[in-house]
């Protein structure tokens, strides 16, 4: 028969048994459930992980691009401009450097070669050592009837031997307006005698410049406001015997009107900025001449043809 002490001994030994139990059970539980960084525990724990890549091919980097500033055209000509470039490449093995001249907002790097607002695939030459930065200058030839905008362009794209590429822009550029004119050859009236009219002469009048323009035009024979039309052998041939139009009319007495020492404007008359890849903006002008008495031998005189910026007019 147990006695007091003897139950009260065994309850001690119970508890303490399960306080040893409960005490094992948290011991061992880390090693079932892994405990968070920040656990129930209130543990706060960094673990740091190393990364490693080797980068086999490093893209060039277009770093600096300055396109020439302002830009002037040649009349009937064309222009070279620059645009230089400076690229970097980590590798060393940039194949291929390329430029795109255009005007921003009305066309772009993929679109069609166009002599009025785009020039495209302009190869570049380096001008510096081969090293990870090199220079290079791009030359451009523009052509006189590039548009007048201050929104020009130069997009640079350097390509390494893997193909990788990177493109960079410069600031935008001006091209300047060209108001220019070309009126090839000469016009003449042949063998006429005295008071006989000639027949209609042509003379083609050729926008040189990137605007739109009218013309006036007045005559003279050897110096401006002489008065004359043409110097000759014998005597002179007055101003007012040489004459115009722009439409071809047969009626020189009523349709055709007489040059003046003065500069008058062509009415009626525009020649347009070229806007075609392959062919000139021109008009034609139609001249007849009579021969008046006391006249006489060779004669010789000037027409002087001014262009105007109709555009602005």
């Amino acid at each position: 028969m147990k006695t007091k002490n003897n139950t009260k001994r065994e309850n001690m030994i119970a508890v303490v048994a399960i306080i040893l139990f409960i005490a094992l059970c948290i011991w061992f539980v880390p090693f079932i459930i892994p405990i968070p960084a920040e656990g129930i525990w209130g543990i706060n724990e960094t673990m740091i992980v190393n990364t490693t890549v080797n980068i086999t091919n490093a893209a060039p980097e277009v770093r600096h691009v300055v396109l020439q500033d302002p830009i002037n055209l040649e009349a009937y000509g064309n222009t070279t401009i620059t645009c230089n470039a400076t690229v970097f490449d980590w590798d060393n093995d940039t194949l291929v450097v390329n430029a795109t001249i255009y005007i921003y907002g009305v066309t772009g790097p993929e679109s069609q070669i166009d002599g009025n607002n785009k020039y495209h695939d302009v190869n570049c030459t380096r001008i510096s050592a081969q090293n990870q930065e090199m220079n290079f200058t791009c030359n451009v030839s523009m052509i006189y009837y590039a548009d007048n905008s201050s929104f020009w362009e130069c997009n640079v794209t350097a390509k390494d031997d893997d193909n990788a590429t990177h493109a960079n822009v410069s600031s935008y550029s001006t091209v300047n307006p060209l108001v220019a004119l070309y009126v090839p050859g000469m016009i003449d009236y042949g063998e006429l005698m005295v008071n006989e009219i000639s027949d209609n002469r042509t003379a083609n009048l050729t926008n040189a410049g990137n605007r739109d323009i009218n013309i006036t035009v007045e005559g003279y024979a050897q110096s401006r406001g002489d008065g004359l039309a043409m110097n000759c052998t014998y005597g002179t041939i007055a101003v007012q015997y040489e004459k115009y139009n722009v439409t071809a009319q047969t009626d020189y007495n009523t349709e055709m009107k007489s040059l003046t020492t003065n500069p008058v404007s062509m009415q009626g008359l525009i020649v347009d900025q070229r806007t075609s890849e392959t062919q000139e903006s021109l008009n034609v002008t139609y001249w007849r001449l009579q021969v008046p008495p006391f006249a006489g031998g060779l004669c010789t005189g000037k027409i002087m043809f001014i262009a105007a910026d109709s555009q602005t007019n």
